[in-house]
């Protein structure tokens, strides 16, 4: 029987890749499941709009789109209420775990995220083995990891029964980013590229989004049983990124080089300084009703080490990076400047 797919999220960020993928490679039967319609629609992908934490809507549409393989990127991310977050990330990934069973979906890949093993701490090669902290960094990790245990405890022995498998990402961006690649711009915009947080002696991993768009296909791929690396795959996490990590600043200024600008001078603020003035900016954002410009958890993300090993993701999945990150960085940024033009002449 030919394969079947409903991308959960996938007129996001990732799902869209995602989506744009399967149909090149000549997938007939692919449908998206999210709460808001696309910006840009293709006549070849049907499209179930509904919310994920409503049980009746992603029940219907996985019972009406029939899918032998779900892929499930939807999540809130960092900045929405922890209640939102939890409910959307946590009891949204059970109702897709549910509607999977009800409905004898075969293979279910989630899209989890690096940062579900981070305790705030420096990780040099991080692998699969490291435990989840027994407190999250933050409300956004704990939810996704508390997801990806759901989905890994749902993958079923056997030849029959749902086979699950969690892809941790590590840094994505990528044209269409409205996340952290606006976020690494910023400062561009802004003239402030002369300010650097920390040594940069931190290494930080990165992964253009096609490559980790590739890397849910071939966990699809290899979820079937008949497939001879399944044993390898069924029930696991991986984690996924470009396989060059660098330091943090490093790769921000070379986006900033792709774009044209070179800061002039820099001028370096100690991790520990920087923490004492986030401190007073969260204070003050308190004390005004105002939002900091600089967090504590702002600070730690820049300046902490935080790259992954992907040897298992190498040997179970085949993966290996479409793009390099310096061909990412260019695709990005070529992105990103045709929108700031479009976005000009709309004003």
């Amino acid at each position: 029987m030919p394969e079947s797919y409903l991308v959960i999220g996938g007129n996001g960020l990732l799902g869209s890749h995602i989506v744009r993928l399967l149909l090149a490679r000549g997938e007939t039967a692919v449908a998206v499941f999210d709460i808001a319609p696309s910006a840009d629609p293709d006549p070849r992908v049907r499209v179930f709009l509904g919310d994920i934490t409503n049980r009746e809507d992603l029940a219907s549409a996985v019972d009406e789109c029939n899918p032998s393989c779900i892929i499930h990127t939807a999540a809130l991310i960092q900045g929405a209420p922890k209640d939102a977050m939890y409910r959307v990330n946590v009891e949204g990934t059970r109702r897709v775990i549910e509607a999977a069973r009800a409905e004898w979906v075969q293979k279910l890949v989630y899209t989890s995220t690096a940062s579900v093993v981070f305790d705030g701490r420096d990780q040099h090669g991080v692998d699969e083995s490291a435990p989840y902290p027994q407190v999250p960094f933050d409300d956004y990790n704990g939810s996704k990891a508390i997801a990806e245990r759901l989905v890994l405890a749902a993958n079923e022995e056997g030849d029959s029964g749902l086979k699950t498998c969690s892809l941790r990402v590590a840094g994505l961006f990528g044209p269409g980013d409205r996340s952290a690649l606006p976020g690494m711009m910023g400062p561009l915009q802004a003239g402030r590229t002369g300010t650097q947080l920390g040594g940069n002696t931190n290494k930080f991993d990165f992964t253009y989004i096609e490559n980790a768009a590739h890397a849910h296909l071939l966990a699809a791929d290899r979820l079937a049983p008949s497939h001879p690396k399944h044993h390898l795959v069924a029930g696991q996490a991986f984690f996924i990124s470009n396989g060059e990590p660098r330091p943090f600043w490093e790769f921000v200024r070379a986006l900033w080089k792709e774009a044209g600008h070179v800061p002039k001078k820099v001028t370096v603020i100690p991790r520990s300084v920087a923490m004492v003035l986030a401190l007073l900016m969260e204070i003050w954002g308190w004390l005004t009703g105002t939002q900091p410009t600089l967090t504590r958890f702002k600070v730690a993300m820049v300046t902490t080490a935080r790259w992954c090993n992907i040897s298992k993701a190498r040997e179970a999945l085949d993966y290996e990076p479409i793009y390099t990150l310096d061909e990412g960085i260019h695709k990005s940024v070529e992105w990103w400047m045709e929108s700031q033009k479009s976005r000009q002449k709309q004003l």
